[in-house]
């Protein structure tokens, strides 16, 4: 309540600030464990369909306390859930996708000069039932409010900004200034977990100019601005051209090898398929034609989805003669930047400063903005900290 005060407070602050403000708002601390704890000591078999009706009042909660505590501090404010605030989705519980927003009830709270208090995270799906937006859900409700006002939005954590890398692995960590769209949901889908990918990627197809900041600190030169490249020049962001902008790293890998394909393809995408039944995302893909007509084709995803793979391929007939290897505890270090489109020599500065520090790696994936490597989990640290110092991360 402490903090849901000082919010408060905050928002009071600055709300002459601007025209009109939306703010959105998740479950407090540990409120959603503490739901799915009470989920469970009611029955093994908890459907998806409960579960969001149940994780959906975390949300709630936190609002009505908001608007109260706005109220008390003389600022007019309505709290508003997920459906009430317009989010239609589709029927996919607990990791729903945003079909439609209407913005109508929010713009006549907003037009009335009230705070409009939105429940993050849900919707309300086409059948009337209540759903979960999934992982990063309210950073995906105050994107699609915002992309539909056609304003900016902010977007507060517990840390100052995002650095060039972890500052808990590396120390010497800088921040950063502005980041691309394309450059942050690279970062985020390798590794960093500041933002949700999907908040990102709407962002960027609707042009929001996004600010990334410590919850409660007014100085918006000790954040990051994420937006169009196009953007950061014309708002002098840019720091200094540098091929690098950042570093995702992710732990616990896997690497598939399948040995002994045939080259017709069907085992191959019975494999995929078979990810896809999963829900397992993959990345560094590969395949290697060999002599004999066969060939195999290596992937990376996470251990504890190698796991569920490699138990689903083995009641697979077309995979009985192909050989299934897996290496696992590894971890893929990502160095990401749109600099990279223009500057020659990156992967070959990569493959020296591993070499020269003694780390294996493994897998290598490349895009135009980044490249990847995995090393054993044991090297890891080694081998960020030499790829830091190398790059002036």
């Amino acid at each position: 309540m402490e903090k849901i005060q000082a919010v408060a407070k905050h928002i009071a602050e600055v709300k002459k600030d601007y025209d009109g403000m939306v703010v959105v708002a998740s479950a407090m601390g540990q409120t959603t464990d503490k739901l799915i704890g009470m989920a469970k000591q009611a029955g093994d078999h908890i459907p998806k369909r409960e579960l969001d009706v149940l994780l959906a009042t975390g949300e709630q909660q936190t609002v009505a306390l908001l608007a109260i505590a706005l109220e008390n501090l003389g600022v007019e404010a309505q709290s508003m859930t997920g459906f009430q605030s317009g989010f239609v989705t589709n029927k996919y519980h607990t990791n729903a996708k945003i079909k439609e927003i209407n913005t109508e009830r929010v713009e006549e709270i907003v037009g009335s000069g009230k705070v409009a208090v939105v429940a993050g995270f849900q919707g309300l799906n086409e059948d009337g039932d209540l759903t979960t937006l999934g992982r990063g859900g309210s950073d995906m409700t105050a994107v699609g409010i915002a992309a539909h006002l056609g304003w900016d939005c902010e977007l507060y954590t517990t840390t100052d900004c995002m650095y060039t890398v972890d500052p808990d692995l590396y120390p010497q960590a800088k921040p950063i200034k502005a980041i691309t769209y394309e450059e942050m949901m690279e970062v985020t889908n390798l590794g960093a977990d500041k933002i949700e990918t999907r908040a990102v990627e709407m962002a960027k197809k609707y042009n929001v100019k996004l600010f990334l900041g410590k919850s409660l600190e007014r100085d918006k030169s000790k954040g990051t601005y994420i937006m169009s490249k196009e953007m950061i020049i014309n708002e002098n962001l840019l720091v200094e051209d540098m091929p690098i902008t950042g570093m995702g790293i992710q732990d616990e890998i896997s690497i598939f090898t399948l040995r002994n394909v045939p080259a017709d393809g069907k085992a191959v995408a019975e494999c995929f398929n078979s990810l896809g039944e999963l829900d397992i995302n993959v990345d560094m893909i590969s395949q290697q034609m060999a002599a004999d007509g066969t060939c195999t084709v290596s992937f990376s995803c996470g251990i504890e989805q190698g796991k569920a793979l490699a138990a689903e391929l083995e009641k697979k007939p077309a995979f009985a003669d192909i050989q299934v290897g897996r290496e696992g505890d590894l971890a893929m270090i990502s160095l990401v930047g749109v600099g990279m489109a223009t500057h020659s020599g990156v992967a070959s500065k990569v493959f020296q400063v591993l070499a020269e520090n003694d780390v294996r790696y493994y897998h290598i994936t490349t895009s135009e903005i980044s490249i990847s490597v995995t090393v054993e989990m044991e090297q890891k640290l080694k081998a960020a900290i030499a790829l830091c110092r190398a790059f002036h991360l």
